[in-house]
């Protein structure tokens, strides 16, 4: 669903390591491991990956793709870590093609996240990981099918309190222009009913606010991440994002769980 917001919203700063499976991690192919890790002496490889988004975390993404994307630095906003990979990946737009989701829950073919690792054409930069050695097709494979049964969370997943779990941009982040979406991952499934009037995106340059009117949608196969898409992509300036709590008004999960006090995040916007 689509929502129309006068007083924008946001919080979320595509895939440069998924630069180190995904940038920058480079090796030469020998002695590596099913994930494209070398092999430490006497060492063996890890047992075979599974197609659920645990065993693809634990196999993939923490060893191989958090040596880049990991923490406020990440590579387009992206980071892979088990806090926030899943919020993040799911139904989200890609920061470097945003008319593709970085994964499309049943169509590993349109997820952006299968074209960066296999060098597809229409990507934007190099394969992943940045100059190899990458991922083996028997891996590829795994992930693509994960996607193909509609890319399911951990068992694990949600937290008992409603509370943002992960963001692009992050906070205090410094993105490039143009911003065409933001995104929210949420400890539970906000209830979409609650969205408008909770949301808040303002440009807050020159000591005077504005409000930034956004269309908020839950992120397809995701629905605990809200993602943000601003009427028109965001320039250079600063931004503050407010997402109400504390009063009868709150932001408020589909299990009757509300935001205990307002979230407040800001991001900068430089030239391109």
């Amino acid at each position: 669903m689509s929502i129309p917001v006068s007083r924008g919203a946001w919080l979320f700063p595509a895939l440069s390591c998924l630069s180190a499976a995904l940038g920058g991690c480079a090796g030469n192919g020998m002695g590596l491991d099913m994930n494209g890790n070398p092999l430490a002496a006497g060492s063996s490889a890890p047992a075979a990956l599974s197609a659920d988004f645990q065993s693809i975390q634990d196999n993939v993404f923490t060893p191989i793709c958090t040596r880049c994307h990991l923490g406020a630095d990440a590579p387009e906003g992206l980071q892979l870590d088990q806090a926030h990979s899943y919020a993040l990946l799911v139904g989200v737009p890609s920061a470097e093609v945003p008319s593709l989701d970085r994964v499309k829950p049943g169509d590993p073919a349109d997820s952006y996240l299968i074209k960066k690792l296999e060098g597809a054409s229409g990507i934007v930069g190099a394969q992943m990981p940045f100059g190899g050695p990458y991922l083996p097709q028997s891996t590829l494979d795994v992930i693509q099918q994960w996607i193909t049964n509609g890319a399911a969370p951990a068992a694990t997943s949600g937290g008992a309190t409603l509370a943002v779990a992960a963001s692009d941009p992050v906070d205090h982040a410094q993105v490039d222009a143009p911003l065409s979406r933001i995104a929210i991952g949420f400890s539970q499934i906000p209830d979409p009913g609650f969205l408008h009037g909770a949301v808040h995106l303002e440009q807050i340059d020159a000591g005077a606010s504005a409000a930034v009117p956004v269309l908020l949608s839950q992120a397809a196969g995701n629905p605990a991440t809200v993602v943000l898409t601003p009427l028109a992509p965001l320039g250079p300036g600063r931004y503050r994002l407010t997402l109400h709590g504390g009063d009868a008004a709150a932001l408020t999960s589909v299990d009757g769980e509300a935001l205990t006090q307002d979230v407040s995040l800001s991001f900068t916007v430089g030239a391109p």
